[in-house]
Parts: structure tokens; sequence; C-alpha cells
């Protein structure tokens, strides 16, 4: 796929304010607000199915498109991990971390979450049988990662932002769509 090409590209070690820049597909658009969120149906990094068109209109939901390879991915989920913690109990965001690495980097992606201690759920992005279409990045038209979507309760898309986001940005956006369901 396109995504997976240009992610691999990525210039290694390059560093802009800190950050490693984001390789980002020139001219994709991010799905508009008020559009239905597509539905997908993919494995979790346990090997159990996950549907999202069950789950899309119990809670709101923030999706993060994610790699392992990506630093500023690896540095926004601490972030991710906390947000997560504290609607938990509440049950009102259901948080989903999509990983775009595919197969054969599951043993990774789980020595990762292991290793910090993370446990956000972790959905696999996957290519179809052409390996042309991601079931997920390519509906969401997600352009490079980190890139975060919110879904509200009605499974519509709330917002997005692609690249790195500060905490009190991402939860003043929660905020601002949990106030509106």
């Amino acid at each position: 796929g396109v995504l997976g090409a240009v992610l691999a590209s990525a210039p290694a070690g390059a560093q802009e304010q800190g950050f490693t820049p984001i390789p980002v597909i020139k001219g994709v658009k991010s799905l508009a607000g008020g559009l239905s969120a597509p539905d997908f149906t993919v494995k979790d990094l346990d090997g159990k199915t996950f549907v999202f068109g069950d789950e899309r209109t119990k809670r709101a939901h923030l999706l993060v498109f994610w790699s392992i390879f990506c630093e500023p991915c690896r540095e926004e989920m601490p972030v991710i991990q906390r947000i997560a913690d504290e609607y938990q109990a509440a049950g009102t965001l259901g948080v989903l971390a999509v990983n775009m690495d595919g197969e054969p980097f599951i043993d990774g992606i789980k020595g990762f979450m292991k290793q910090n201690k993370y446990t956000i759920r972790v959905i696999l992005d996957e290519l179809d049988a052409k390996g042309e279409q991601f079931a997920i990045a390519d509906p969401f038209q997600v352009a490079g990662t980190p890139v975060i979507y919110l879904v509200d309760t009605g499974g519509r898309i709330a917002g997005s932002h692609l690249g790195r986001i500060g905490e009190a940005d991402l939860r003043a956006l929660i905020a601002r769509m949990l106030a509106a369901n």
C-alpha cells in the first residue's frame, strides 16, 4: 500500500523540534466531522476478532493509529494510557490503539506494550489479500502516523488530528465531544 511505502521511507534519525518528522501522503484529507465512522472487523493483539460496528454506538471512541517504529507515536502512548485509565471506569470512552505494523511484528508490539505496562486495547490493521488496502487506515483516510480520530456515541466522526497532539489539546477535544453527546 501507499501508506506502507511512505512510512518505510521516513528518514531515520531525522529530528525537527525534538519530534521525528511524520511522512505524510500528500493530498489525503482526513474524514470530515459528522460522517459515519467506517465499520471494520480485525483481530486484536490476542487474536480475538474485533468488530467496530458492534462497539461504535455503545460509547464514544478514541482511535489512535500508530507504529512501534514511529517515535512520536511512542512518545504519545503514556498520554493515551492515562486517558484510557481515566475513562475506563466511567465507560464513556473506548480507547483503541490501531497498530499499522502488521503480522510479522506482533511479538515486537506485545513486547513494547508489556515492557511499558500499557493496557490499551491494541487492534491490528491488516492489508487485504491483494496487499493494497488497509482494513482501517484506508477507510479512515489515514495519511501517516500518529493520527487520532474521535468517534462520538452516534458512531460519527467528531474530530481528527494528524501528528503528535499535546495532552491538554487531546483532553479538550475529548471533553468537547463527550459534552456534545
